[in-house]
């Protein structure tokens, strides 16, 4: 079902519990939940742990907290036909850079309560039952990525995708050390790792993955907020060069290309080895994944711990009322059998 073809249902929402007008959810005190018990499981492929910070800041990663205390708050307008960070009110995405900034390199701010067992929470309340957990290898000393994997690897209700800086000299040995610790996937950011998705020291890291039959995760698409060189090395042209010349590995198209989709969906209907993962873009693009991509490559994800689940579980369950089949697919069944599940 198309947004045109169902106009009762709103799409701009003051808040996050303003989503329980929508049949799906309703209201639980301070926290939206899944009502329709019928729908689920879902797989999540796009959450983080805390995000990564300098060396030496550590955080309790199996600490709960009463909040998650999200990047878009559950106060922030939530606009099912925008693209997500478009929410953000401009002091609000002051804020937000902010807390990313400086928390990262201090250490403070939101990311101690970007934990897993508030992950678990959050995911629990909207039907997820499972979600691959990205980590993120920057080009200082954190311990972002170690204690990822090592919190991650000991739960059953997440995948854990590792990462590697295409830069660093020890690629081969770190892919392999996180290979061996339990890692299913691994995770690349062109804008945060600055380096181009056709580099040579990253295609070293494609084909080592394409090997040991890993899928790789990119960040794919310009979101708008980011810098300008960040913006630049996101654009999905970019992309293919490296996606055709390494057929044996599987690449997920994080935000299926973000403000770029036409062109991600192009290049996942050009080559079977690309997947598209929906989280952050609007109901509009979404429509235009569903509609014109492979739906037996589609997944579905939030971007936790910018987003609730519930801002993207929205427009999947919109997109799919009266196609059980798509649905299912794009919340579990494609994941599922990327994953091993």
């Amino acid at each position: 079902m198309s947004k045109s073809e169902d106009t009762s249902l709103a799409v701009r929402f003051d808040d996050r519990l303003a989503l329980d007008a929508l049949p799906w959810f309703e209201a639980d005190n301070d926290r939206i939940v899944l009502a329709d018990k019928s729908i689920g499981p879902a797989i999540d492929m796009h959450t983080h742990y805390a995000l990564p910070a300098m060396w030496p800041h550590s955080f309790k990663l199996d600490a709960p907290s009463d909040d998650s205390h999200l990047l878009l708050g559950c106060c922030s307008n939530h606009n099912l036909d925008i693209y997500a960070n478009q929410n953000f009110s401009k002091k609000e995405l002051r804020s937000m850079k902010l807390d990313l900034v400086l928390g990262g390199i201090t250490g403070r701010g939101s990311r101690k309560h970007h934990t897993a067992p508030n992950l678990a929470r959050d995911m629990t309340d909207i039907g997820v039952t499972h979600s691959s957990v990205l980590a993120i290898d920057i080009s200082v000393p954190s311990k972002h990525v170690s204690q990822t994997i090592a919190t991650g690897v000991e739960r059953s209700d997440v995948t854990v995708f590792g990462s590697v800086h295409p830069r660093s000299r020890k690629k081969k040995v770190k892919f392999e050390e996180q290979m061996h610790a339990g890692i299913r996937g691994l995770k690349l950011h062109p804008a945060i790792q600055s380096f181009h998705p056709n580099d040579k020291a990253a295609r070293d890291l494609y084909k080592l993955a394409g090997e040991h039959n890993i899928p790789i995760i990119w960040h794919c698409g310009p979101v708008d907020i980011e810098t300008k060189k960040a913006r630049m090395l996101s654009q999905v042209a970019n992309y293919e060069a490296a996606i055709k010349d390494h057929p044996n590995t599987t690449f997920i198209l994080g935000h299926s290309g973000a403000k770029q989709c036409e062109e991600a969906v192009a290049l996942q209907m050009r080559y079977a080895n690309v997947y598209l993962e929906v989280s952050c873009i609007s109901l509009q693009q979404m429509e235009y994944v569903f509609h014109n991509g492979d739906s037996k490559r589609i997944m579905f994800g939030s971007d936790w711990p910018f987003y609730h689940p519930s801002l993207q579980m929205a427009k999947v369950l919109m997109l799919t009322e009266g196609n059980p089949a798509l649905r299912k697919s794009v919340l579990y069944d494609n994941a599922a059998r990327l994953l091993g599940l």
